[in-house]
């Protein structure tokens, strides 16, 4: 997304990402992949529960993560449910309307950012 960042931001709109990681770690990430859009925390996947995008990881993966990955979730987001939040892309209109929304389980499955340049494009 950050390839298409300043064409988002031309069009006159805005890409947010929400994360369940504390701040601390998404800075982190942010500098070691040169981002530049913002951030913001989404702690205990409160808003993807929300939009019903929030699952749980199971005992294998949660083993995988922590064994393999060395990604323990309850540290980076500091709370214990080891829950995630599925990909998704919302594009939203000026009136907060919801114009296209995408979500897909499978994580390695996700809209290409000139897509999403090509729908604003298209909205505005």
């Amino acid at each position: 997304m950050q390839a298409v960042y300043d064409d988002i931001k031309t069009l006159g709109a805005e890409l947010i990402v929400l994360s369940p990681e504390l701040p601390r770690f998404s800075a982190e990430l942010a500098t070691k992949h040169k981002l530049t859009f913002p951030i913001l925390n989404d702690h205990g996947c409160l808003i993807a529960k929300a939009f019903g995008l929030a699952f749980t990881l199971p005992d294998d993966l949660k083993d995988l993560y922590l064994n393999s990955f060395k990604n323990d979730l309850t540290m980076r987001n500091s709370e214990p449910s080891w829950q995630l939040p599925m990909p998704a892309r919302f594009v939203i209109d000026r009136s907060g309307i919801i114009q296209v929304a995408n979500v897909d389980p499978d994580y390695t499955v996700r809209p290409e950012p000139v897509t999403t340049v090509a729908i604003l494009k298209a909205l505005f």
